[in-house]
């Protein structure tokens, strides 16, 4: 059972939209799209840029990145959508950002999304597996929820 605290449908549609139009949003560009409204959009300097998981009508899965203020989501990119958020990493404001953006990087990484920086997909992040984990577990995925939740890293020591 997903608990209430694992995701966020509180979505203010229009504001979204407002905020997308002001940073131009480029379809498939969300975590951009986000960066920007936090760096560029005034009122948002101290808002939330998160990445996580996103789940669109009842089952599709993906990665995705939105904005969060006073525990309300703002997606420039998916204004419209029906959308349950989950959250796995989150970065405070242009300095979190900042911070976030110099942590080691795979040199066949771009910039973003930052969750690369903990293995392929974010998978060596506790946060952010937990995020992927609550996603599949909500749309009913139960297979693959639990492949990420008894994930192990190929050097772990197996007893």
């Amino acid at each position: 059972m997903v608990e209430e605290t694992d995701m966020n449908i509180n979505k203010d549609m229009n504001e979204s939209k407002r905020v997308g139009s002001l940073v131009e949003t480029e379809k498939q560009q969300c975590y951009l799209n986000a960066m920007r409204v936090v760096s560029r959009v005034p009122g948002y300097e101290s808002a939330d840029y998160v990445e996580g998981y996103a789940v669109i009508g009842s089952n599709f899965c993906i990665e995705h990145g939105w904005v969060e203020t006073d525990c309300v989501i703002i997606d420039p990119t998916l204004p419209d959508d029906d959308i349950a958020y989950f959250p796995g990493l989150r970065f405070t404001g242009g300095l979190g950002i900042a911070e976030a953006l110099q942590l080691p990087n795979k040199d066949w990484c771009e910039d973003l999304p930052i969750f690369y920086r903990f293995g392929w997909g974010g998978i060596e992040s506790t946060e952010f597996r937990s995020a992927i984990v609550a996603a599949y577990r909500y749309a009913g995925l139960e297979d693959m929820a639990k492949r990420y939740e008894e994930w192990e890293p190929v050097c772990a020591t197996r007893a």
